[in-house]
């Protein structure tokens, strides 16, 4: 399904929640909903006139219910559209059912830009993956026209340099790669999962990992480990005329 807006082309990108059915849970060490809301107020606040939100995936870590109807209700109260993936810690079928104010894996065009959503999430597995379908679907997409494009994924298709974070990552993430190479009006592709920022580049196209609104995963780290120091944040996409985009990371404490 595709949504033509005809508003600024501004879009939010935030990642990695981790709600839960209870507003004041903790997860982690983390009030994931006072954080949550405490990056959601930022955004509007600095950005309305964004025209587009994307929420990039782990958004219910307890896959409830009561968790994606609570924030469902907190994205119709947003002034522009939204668009949600799912990650890891999600449940797809039931964003589908409960997130009926937001766009679930869904492609939008924002004047004269195409937005490309990927489901990546593996039933039982932290490690994502595209089916052969979704890969055919974005090729054929992408050979129609050159529409300047972002892509928005969870799993990054991109090493990140963490052992234990890339053995979790997108699995055959080669393909995913191969059709952005050979569609250079592909400009940038979106990501969350790492729990930290990341700029690199996939052919022509930026590469951008947004950190998470709770805890922050130490860069490089062979293993598990938190970055005590980073703090939650999202960042802001700009897409131009010209079919560039350029970004800017804000973190709240």
């Amino acid at each position: 399904m595709t949504h033509n807006m005809t508003c600024t082309r501004k879009i939010i990108h935030i990642t990695d929640l981790h709600l839960s059915a209870e507003a004041d849970a903790v997860v982690n060490g983390w009030q994931v909903e006072q954080t949550w809301r405490r990056i959601a107020d930022d955004a509007l606040a600095r950005h309305p006139d964004a025209a587009l939100w994307v929420l990039g995936g782990d958004l219910v870590d307890d896959e409830s219910a009561a968790g994606y109807m609570r924030l469902n209700r907190q994205l119709a109260a947003l002034p522009c559209p939204v668009l949600a993936l799912a990650g890891n810690h999600d449940d797809p079928v039931a964003m589908a059912r409960y997130l009926d104010a937001a766009h679930v894996h869904q492609n939008i065009t924002l004047r004269g830009w195409r937005i490309c959503a990927l489901n990546s999430h593996i039933d039982g597995n932290d490690a994502g993956a595209l089916d052969n379908m979704q890969l055919q679907t974005l090729r054929m997409q992408l050979a129609m026209d050159a529409t300047p494009t972002v892509i928005c994924i969870h799993h990054p298709p991109v090493a990140i340099g963490s052992v234990w974070l890339d053995a979790i990552g997108l699995r055959h993430r080669q393909a995913l790669c191969t059709i952005i190479d050979d569609n250079p009006h592909v400009a940038a592709v979106l990501c969350g999962h790492a729990h930290q920022a990341l700029t690199t580049t996939i052919g022509q196209a930026h590469c951008w990992i947004t950190p998470s609104t709770m805890r922050q995963f130490l860069p490089g780290a062979r293993d598990f480990a938190l970055d005590t120091r980073a703090l939650p944040g999202y960042r802001v996409v700009t897409l131009h005329d010209d079919g560039s985009a350029r970004t800017a990371l804000h973190r709240c404490s």
